[in-house]
Order: structure tokens, then C-alpha cells, then sequence
């Protein structure tokens, strides 16, 4: 069953907040989606959580990655932003990408291709995630909007 709405749909029975002067829609997948500027806000992914505990002995299942990125798939599909922030602690370490299984780097890519494509750095993964495309910032101006990652 495929619950994905288009972007014009998932726009028009919105009811947008104003962020700085912009038009944001707060989704209920947990991302904020500014239309006017076609920027899509992401954060605290934390790719590569479940290996990151792993490598300490942890015991917790490897699904993390996955899920995370089938629901990035989503929304992306769902919104097209020409513009992605991932707002810092995108990885849950700095060696995060560089573990990232191929299929899963894979998929990734294919989501950024064609994008602009912002890695705001974050207190867990202060780097540039290892050959992965994209520009690591540590805060971004875009329009009215400044983006950047404050811890807690």
C-alpha cells in the first residue's frame, strides 16, 4: 500500500507556520519543508547508530540505517526539494559513513543526485561524512533562514 502524496497535495492541505518569514510545513515524518524555497530540513538522523554500538559490544539490532533512509526516501519523493539540510548528527559518529554499507551509500547518493545537498555539522559528526557528495558547512544562510546545529 502506497501512502505517498504529491508534493502539490501535501502543500495545499498543509497549514504552514512562518519560520523567519517563511512558509514552513511541519510534517508529521519529523522534517520541515519550506515551498517557497523548495528546502527540505532534516536532523538528527543518526545513520550508523546501530554500528556505532556494535563496534562497543551492544547488542542492538542493525535496522537503524534502513528504516532512517526508506523514510528520507519518502519524504523526499513525497516533497522534491531542490535544496536538502541535514541539520547535524546526521551520522552517530565521525566514522559513520565510511561503515555505511555500499547498498545503503547507494541509495543515499541516488537521493542526492540533483540536489543541493547540506551537511550542517553536528557535535556527533563534526566532518565531512567520508566520500559522500554534498557540501559540510557549519551554518548556512538560505534566504531569511540560518541553519545550524546546536547540541543539547
Amino acid at each position: 500500500m502506497n501512502f505517498s502524496l504529491s508534493r502539490a497535495t501535501l502543500i495545499a492541505e498543509a497549514d504552514p507556520v512562518g519560520i523567519a518569514g517563511e512558509r514552513a510545513i511541519c510534517d508529521r515524518r519529523g522534517v520541515l519543508y519550506f515551498p517557497d524555497l523548495r528546502l527540505l530540513a532534516v536532523s538528527d538522523l543518526h545513520l550508523e547508530k546501530g554500528s556505532s554500538f556494535a563496534r562497543r559490544g551492544a547488542l542492538i539490532p542493525p535496522y537503524d540505517t534502513g528504516a532512517t533512509l526508506l523514510r528520507l526516501q519518502s519524504v523526499i519523493a513525497d516533497y522534491q526539494p531542490r535544496i536538502v539540510v541535514s541539520l547535524g548528527d546526521s551520522f552517530h559518529d565521525g566514522g559513520g559513513a565510511g561503515r555505511m554499507h555500499s547498498s545503503f551509500r547507494e541509495r543515499l547518493e541516488a537521493m542526492m543526485t540533483g540536489r543541493d545537498w547540506f551537511w550542517v555539522a553536528g557535535n556527533h559528526d563534526p566532518e565531512a561524512p567520508a566520500d559522500l557528495p554534498g557540501e559540510t558547512v557549519r551554518e548556512l544562510a538560505i534566504g531569511s533562514l540560518l541553519f545550524r546545529h546546536e547540541p543539547s
